[in-house]
């Protein structure tokens, strides 16, 4: 819920320091493009409603950072104008699980293909951020093949936003939805995790286990310290997904659901799907540990997705061996916006039970 201060102005929590930030369009912000560094955002008396809903798409709110815990950070301006609390995700796996390839193809599919089909219109929650993450990942994955690098062990802020709306319903009010991508080394240590706020507030999950995971015996650590650290997780939603799925395309029942590469916010498709794709992993000697968030989870769903469709050329680790294809890498944001309950409908409310 969105809380009120004494002042009665509506706030939004941040989700990298908990503090709560109200909307005060005399004091806000904008990124220098030259010098990297915030400076104050010009909104002349005179400007009109047009003009000004153009530079409030580049705005910024700076957060209080009450207590200083964190460096000074500032949130998009529609983050903080939002009239429910924003969603957020949580990319959760280990360091080579795929779940920075995963985002990337996500992203641009996204991007590519929209929503509208499924009821939901996508758009940048900031414009300069959403930039920088297609030019840094999403193009040179998509478009140049290129392996993209590990999670930043220090990364502590969301990578991408965006602003989401349920076009099926009019009572529904667009949605924040930011993504925090965390490295999978770091999370195999809760100490690491307990100093992340955002696991204390977040709403889904993206738990990424890969193929070679599932032959290795501590790489559901990532899975468990997060686990074990975050509170209600009766109250969560979580998408579980089997990436690098090209790499298991002959074993059965894998081979079946990445030939069906249309999406769906069917509840029973997404329930038959959960099925198999947890009746492969539980089959693993390693597999038991990715599958705690079926049984911890309030909500949960399980996708098979390749990011690539092909492995990493032997000769070149920084290019794909062929031109990366990704398959079923939207299934997963579907599911979750129907978990989370930016998607509303009775359909969408049977998804994940």
């Amino acid at each position: 819920m969105i809380e009120t201060t004494s002042s009665t102005s509506p706030t939004v929590r941040c989700p990298m320091c908990l503090s709560r930030v109200a909307l005060d369009t005399g004091q806000l912000w904008v990124l220098d493009g030259k010098t990297g560094m915030h400076r104050p955002l010009d909104l002349p008396s005179g400007i009109n409603p047009d003009q000004k809903r153009r530079r409030l798409r580049l705005a910024k709110v700076r957060c209080p950072n009450q207590i200083g815990e964190y460096p000074e950070h500032y949130l998009p301006y529609h983050y903080v104008d939002q009239a429910e609390e924003p969603v957020v995700i949580a990319m959760v796996g280990a360091s080579a699980s795929g779940k920075t390839h995963l985002l990337a193809a996500m992203i641009g599919k996204i991007h590519e293909q929209g929503l509208r089909g499924f009821g939901l219109s996508v758009s940048p929650l900031d414009i300069a951020e959403y930039e920088h993450f297609t030019s840094t990942h999403v193009r040179p994955f998509l478009m140049g093949n290129a392996v993209l690098l590990r999670t930043n062990h220090d990364v502590w802020e969301f990578v991408i936003g965006l602003t989401v709306e349920d076009t099926d319903d009019a009572d529904s009010p667009p949605r924040a939805v930011v993504f925090f991508d965390i490295s999978g080394d770091g999370m195999s240590v809760t100490s690491h995790i307990a100093k992340h706020a955002f696991f204390d507030v977040v709403d889904g999950f993206i738990f990424v286990v890969s193929p070679e995971d599932l032959e290795r015996d501590d790489s559901a650590a990532a899975f468990s310290a997060v686990l074990d650290l975050v509170k209600d997780k009766e109250d969560k939603a979580a998408v579980v997904v089997l990436a690098k799925a090209d790499q298991c395309r002959f074993d059965y029942p894998v081979d079946r659901w990445l030939r069906e590469e249309e999406p769906t916010l069917d509840p029973a498709r997404i329930r038959e799907e959960s099925r198999d794709i947890y009746s492969y992993i539980v089959g693993k000697d390693k597999g038991a540990g990715y599958l705690r968030p079926w049984t911890e989870v309030g909500r949960v769903a399980l996708h098979a997705a390749s990011a690539t469709g092909a492995p990493s050329s032997d000769d070149d680790t920084s290019r794909y061996a062929r031109p990366v294809r990704p398959r079923r890498t939207v299934q997963p944001f579907l599911s979750l916006m129907a978990m989370t309950g930016v998607k509303k409908g009775a359909e969408a409310g049977k998804v994940g039970d």
